[in-house]
């Protein structure tokens, strides 16, 4: 059972949270926090998996003042940002204190219980209208080289990731054969699809052939 902690200082937004989760055999929600101090309390008393974080709890920089302390002190457990706000920099500063994921509230029940379960598995979770808000953040020289079909600028280690990605390899996998851990090869994968502005592995593969970044 996956044990989930809601952040947030609305009451009503927690119980419609609480409620689209309710009905999974996996994943529970064990704490409900509408203050820091509350949340910095349950992690004490009790192991939490996922936190579900209003990032504006009470005000951004409280809330990423907390995330950080979570994936600092408690780095079992694993954070996803849950807000209203959709802008590139607040998403890359949240990555950048550890969040594992970011959702926007209007999200919909299966992306909610998809998210929980990715971070769960040590993996990260954007979907495509974010990745689409980072990408278009993106120095305008890189995206014009993506759009004019020219290669991007790949570290050795993305390009050994490139091609066992490509070759069908699953994370697991991949680590093994490259003595890294699972949570390297996720971060590897997040970037090549940030450098080839792509939302998913399928099109990532596609647009690297393209490229004749692989074979």
């Amino acid at each position: 059972m996956i044990r989930v902690l809601i952040a947030d200082d609305h009451n009503v937004f927690v119980e419609g949270i609480e409620s689209l989760i309710s009905g999974s055999s996996e994943i529970e929600v064990t704490q409900r926090c509408y203050n820091v101090s509350s949340v910095v309390e349950s992690l004490r008393s009790s192991p939490i998996d996922v936190i579900l974080l209003d990032i504006s709890f009470p005000h951004i920089d409280d809330g990423l003042g907390l995330c950080e302390q979570i994936t600092r002190i408690h780095p079992k457990t694993k954070v996803i940002a849950l807000t209203m706000h959709d802008d590139a920099s607040l998403i890359k500063r949240v990555v950048k204190k550890g969040a594992k994921g970011y959702l926007l509230k209007n999200t919909t029940k299966t992306e909610l219980l998809q998210a929980i379960r990715t971070v769960h598995d040590e993996k990260q979770y954007f979907n495509e209208s974010i990745m689409q808000i980072l990408l278009n953040d993106e120095p305008r020289s890189r995206k014009s080289s993506v759009g004019a079909g020219l290669k991007p600028n790949l570290t050795p280690r993305e390009s050994e990731v490139l091609a066992l990605i490509a070759q069908g390899l699953t994370t697991q996998q991949m680590a093994a054969q490259l003595f890294v851990s699972a949570k390297a090869v996720e971060f590897h994968r997040s970037s090549l699809l940030m450098k080839f502005g792509v939302p998913n592995t399928a099109l990532l593969i596609k647009t690297a052939m393209e490229m004749h970044c692989i074979d």
